[in-house]
């Protein structure tokens, strides 16, 4: 299907193309990952929407249609002339299998839209770029202990770059902020990662299914650590 590269203006209620598609696409979810849905009470609750919504749009793709996520809702079409929206989530994170699901069918489609251009890994990464689909808070945090071991190789063998090397959180010393990165970057290539620093949060990866994002800086100089450091999981990696 064509790219699409304009604004999508028209999206009244005209009824679902493809409930019954999204249904099963939700469905096979269901069955393909079990452990990331919790019965609450008579609801559902979703505890990954990153890797619920990819499922989802993975599913979909498969039955031979074109699905996206706009950050809200769920995108999917087969024609370049419209596409249905559907919300599969509430905005606590319960699952919604209800008609009610179907928002809209814009015209004409909003899907696909043109990729962003990819971001760059670290020299020597053996993955190919990525782009996320979503990204949200896991209660499973998968790297956080290599992001730890790593923090400490650098403290340990670069003592010069901080105010107190004994210490579990030291201040980075002024002008240290870049190769202080640069260095945690490296420990983690070392333990078979892909990484990269955007300025803001280093992106780590073992595979595309998805990468974590932590902060690994305060903004008062100091190293940032433990689950606290934590900030993200993109679904599938985002760089």
């Amino acid at each position: 299907m064509p790219l699409v590269t304009q604004d999508v203006g028209n999206c009244p209620m005209e009824g679902p193309n493809f409930l019954p598609q999204v249904l099963t696409a939700i469905a096979q979810v269901r069955s393909q990952q079990p452990e990331i849905f919790q019965d609450a009470g008579g609801n559902t609750l979703v505890v990954s929407p990153g890797r619920f919504l990819v499922g989802v749009i993975d599913n979909l793709d498969r039955m031979g249609l074109c699905a996206g996520f706009d950050t809200e809702e769920i995108q999917v079409t087969n024609a370049a002339s419209f596409n249905d929206q559907y919300h599969l989530l509430t905005s606590r994170g319960y699952l919604r299998t209800d008609p009610s699901i179907y928002r809209a069918t814009c015209h004409p489609s909003a899907v696909p839209t043109p990729h962003p251009p990819f971001h760059p890994a670290n020299p020597g990464c053996s993955l190919p770029s990525s782009l996320e689909t979503t990204c949200d808070f896991e209660p499973q945090i998968m790297y956080v202990a290599d992001v730890e071991s790593s923090l400490d190789q650098v403290i340990r063998e670069h003592p010069e770059a901080f105010d107190n090397p004994q210490a579990y959180t030291p201040r980075v010393n002024d002008g240290y902020l870049n190769i202080y990165h640069q260095w945690f970057i490296d420990a983690m290539v070392k333990r078979g990662y892909c990484a990269w620093w955007d300025s803001e949060e280093v992106q780590v990866k073992k595979e595309n299914r998805f990468s974590e994002h932590y902060k690994i800086f305060l903004s008062d100089g100091h190293v940032r650590r433990g689950n606290d450091s934590y900030r993200s999981t993109c679904w599938p990696a985002a760089f």
